[in-house]
């Protein structure tokens, strides 16, 4: 080949790598800058993804604490009641120690007060008698409840030595109306915004904020010197509240530190108080450039090398995107299960916590009702107008204890004839507070609609759970249609519960899955999915079902069917119970004296001839000498010692399996097993009445 041919081939190769390497360098450099745009977006993306799960840890928590906050307020509220000041006065010595127990146990309480109608305190958590000079009828919150404008007021932010905090209160008012003064519970800010550093501690750059929707700060997180204790209207995030927003995503500069930010906030259920946390943009760009730097090295390397380390880093991209996604599918997944997981612990310790004291409670309700049963009897001829106070406060502290247990799953079932006529309206005072001011509640039960067996305090939870899911669904209002009546069906006459929304509705996939355990639409934090699972097995133990029907924007409608009863509910009478005499011998086992003081005379009213143990091993030695001819044990579960009732129930079931047996108690640790065993279980407190029906039952067996 002549040389000019070679060198003419050769320019032409050479300009043809120059070309592919030019080529090369551009096409890496424009892979460079989408790539660049791309991961710019994903940063972005990945940090709300982060601020959205620490938000709503965040909201989570606040919004707890005001619940628990507005309970206590009720509960303090009960301790008063409608006395005026001199009876609180002279029972603050006992109103002050359980306010001080009730604050113990919350650590973000700064304190307790109860106030009179002209402002200065009258107890607190902090002192029995506190100092007269601290009047407070000039501040607005006091103003609020004073004008009885109604509800929880949220107070701005005040100080006391050595603390910020901002008060939650409930007006007191007499049953004519007039104004008795304010309970308030004080939240310390600090403690707000310590949870919130260990929350964001793992987040460079984030700021939390607890405001109220007129831009009043409580806490913020990490604080800032000299920041103005309220937000700017003229601020987006403020803007967005005023104009009515409950939550949403901001990039906008921050009014109380000027930095420009990703802003999320969020509204707390129905308080007018809202979280918000923030991210510096600055960070997520000096993130991406940081990166961005990196890559670019190998910008600088051989076009080959270049070109396969970016196939290698797409690639390797590409199976990173996809192994995140798998995981955080997973992680969702897990953490719905560790949600419900943690709901079921917290239940099984309020359950422990409730059942031990109502163990306690229902002893001494045992005692007072069985007193009182004894005094009129043995005074037939005193004024019926005191025992009869006595016996309604008791029904009533009874029916209280049935619903703590009730929500705690730890009540022994008590089912009763129930009117619908009179129950349901009777429970709009526990469902207004529920679903809230901007949903409307309608009740209307059928006039013929018959009775049905069920546990009250079970279907009372029921009804709450339909209420939230019902409030859950109608985020901007709307109406909860509670109605009742009887229809004749294929399988014979039933009675329904139907309770309608006007809510979101739900698709035929997730309408069929509604009454699965663990089943949720919620955000993580928002619902365990046991709600409806719960209901439906109420009315399935009651002998009925439980029906769903739905469509997206045209609301909810669930009915509830029970089988009716051709029992009439029972009276309220309170007058003393002439029970058929029984005539057997009883061995009674129960460890609290006063108790068994109250049952023995009962059954001896019945003709029994009673034998008393105060534990089950005295039980078992008394039925093992055998010198006492005993017909039935009616026998306690929860008592001291090494066997507890249950214990002994099996033990007799073994060595004297022809001895009849009856269980009493107040909740229901045990319950199924000694259901499985075959034996009745009479729930406590119990009327004499009851004693006598449940004895001929078993006796009658």
């Amino acid at each position: 080949m002549p040389a000019r041919l070679k060198a003419d081939v050769g320019a032409t190769s050479l300009r043809a790598l120059r070309i592919f390497v030019v080529a090369c360098a551009g096409v890496a450099l424009l892979l460079f800058i989408a790539f660049a745009g791309y991961r710019y977006q994903q940063m972005q993306r990945e940090a709300e993804v982060r601020m959205q799960r620490t938000l709503a840890i965040a909201h989570e928590h606040a919004l707890r604490l005001l619940d628990t906050n507005e309970t206590l307020l009720r509960y303090a509220l009960a301790l008063v009641r409608e006395d005026d000041d001199s009876r609180v006065l002279a029972q603050r010595q006992a109103i002050h120690a359980q306010l001080r127990e009730m604050a113990a146990r919350q650590p973000h309480i700064q304190s307790i007060w109860v106030r009179g109608p002209d402002g200065k305190p009258l107890v607190s958590n902090r002192s029995a008698e506190p100092a007269q000079d601290a009047d407070v009828s000039d501040r607005p919150y006091f103003a609020w409840h004073r004008d009885k404008r109604g509800g929880v007021f949220i107070s701005g932010v005040m100080e006391a030595p050595g603390s910020r905090f901002f008060n939650i209160s409930r007006g007191r008012y007499r049953s004519n109306g007039d104004f008795a003064g304010v309970v308030s519970v004080g939240l310390s800010s600090s403690y707000f915004a310590q949870f919130h550093a260990q929350l964001a501690a793992d987040e460079p750059g984030v700021a939390l904020t607890l405001f109220r929707d007129d831009g009043v700060v409580y806490s913020r997180w990490p604080e800032l010197a000299g920041q103005p204790p309220r937000m700017s209207p003229k601020g987006e995030v403020l803007s967005r509240v005023l104009a009515g927003e409950t939550s949403g995503v901001i990039r906008s500069v921050s009014s109380l530190d000027g930095q420009q930010r990703l802003i999320l906030f969020r509204k707390l259920g129905d308080y007018p108080v809202y979280i918000g946390i923030g991210r510096e943009l600055a960070l997520i760009r000096t993130g991406w450039m940081a990166e961005l730097a990196r890559v670019a090295g190998f910008v600088m390397a051989p076009v080959l090398l270049l070109v396969f380390a970016a196939y290698v880093a797409l690639r390797r991209t590409r199976d990173a995107l996809d192994a995140a996604r798998r995981l955080q599918e997973e992680s969702v997944a897990r953490r719905q299960v560790e949600e419900a997981l943690l709901q079921a612990q917290k239940m099984e310790a309020l359950g422990r916590l409730t059942g031990g004291v109502a163990h306690d409670f229902n002893n001494a309700l045992m005692v007072i009702a069985g007193n009182l049963h004894l005094l009129r009897l043995a005074q037939p001829s005193a004024p019926a107008k005191y025992a009869d106070a006595i016996g309604r406060a008791v029904e009533s502290a009874t029916k209280l204890t049935r619903q703590l247990l009730a929500f705690s799953r730890r009540q022994a079932l008590a089912p009763e004839v129930i009117s619908l006529q009179e129950r349901l309206p009777s429970l709009r005072d526990l469902l207004q507070p529920t679903l809230g001011s901007s949903v409307a509640l309608e009740i209307d039960v059928e006039p013929a609609t018959p009775a049905i067996v069920v546990d009250p305090a079970e279907l009372e939870l029921a009804l709450i759970n339909l209420a939230v899911n019902a409030r859950d669904a109608m985020p901007d209002g709307g109406r909860f249609r509670l109605a009742a009546g009887g229809t004749k069906a294929a399988a014979g006459p039933q009675v329904w519960i139907e309770a309608a929304d006007t809510g979101e509705g739900m698709p035929a996939g997730v309408a069929a899955k509604a009454f699965e355990p663990f089943f949720t639409t919620k955000p993580l934090g928002r619902g365990t999915g046991l709600g409806l699972s719960q209901v439906q097995a109420l009315c399935r133990r009651a002998g009925g079902d439980a029906t769903l029907s739905s469509e997206p924007g045209r609301g909810t409608r669930i009915r509830l069917h029970f089988p009716p009863s051709e029992l009439l509910p029972a009276s309220a009478s309170a007058a003393p119970v002439d029970a058929t005499p029984i005539g057997k011998s009883v061995l009674l086992v129960e460890d609290n004296p006063e108790v068994a003081a109250v049952i023995v005379p009962v059954l001896e009213k019945l003709g029994c001839q009673v034998v008393h143990r105060d534990s089950a091993e005295g039980a078992v030695e008394c039925l093992a000498v055998g010198d006492v001819r005993v017909d039935l044990l009616l026998t306690d579960v929860v008592m001291p010692g090494g066997a507890d009732g249950v214990e002994l129930v099996e033990h007799v079931k073994k060595r004297h399996p022809a001895l009849r047996v009856l269980v009493m108690t107040g909740y229901a640790e045990r319950i199924d097993t000694i259901a499985a065993m075959g034996y009745e279980v009479l729930p406590k407190p119990f009327t004499p009445r009851s004693l006598s029906e449940a004895l001929q039952r078993v006796l009658a067996r």
